[in-house]
């Protein structure tokens, strides 16, 4: 059994790196075929997709605040403007 120890006296970057791949590891060996190398990428996919309950719009919203938080502002903006991004969030507004 893998435990994760959260220290919230450290700072976001510090909380991430001590989690993050302790989590991503233990994804990476239970959620895939056995044999399969698994990136990174895939498993926290995997963790985002299970954690917005794979509501798209929910997704999108998680991809377009990466991108922004890393600087990529325009892409994030081509992103958040883009007709497929556009489409879900006026869809999910009209339930």
């Amino acid at each position: 059994m893998t435990h994760l120890n959260l220290d919230t006296n450290q700072s976001t970057d510090e909380m991430i790196a001590a989690v993050l791949p302790t989590l991503l590891t233990a994804i990476k060996e239970k959620a895939f075929v056995a044999g399969y190398k698994a990136t990174d990428a895939e498993a926290l996919g995997l963790v985002v997709s299970k954690f917005s309950k794979w509501d798209a719009e929910t997704i999108t919203e998680v991809a377009a605040e990466a991108l922004e938080d890393s600087n990529f502002d325009a892409l994030a903006h081509d992103f958040k403007t883009s007709w497929a991004y556009m489409h879900l969030h006026n869809h999910e507004q009209s339930k």
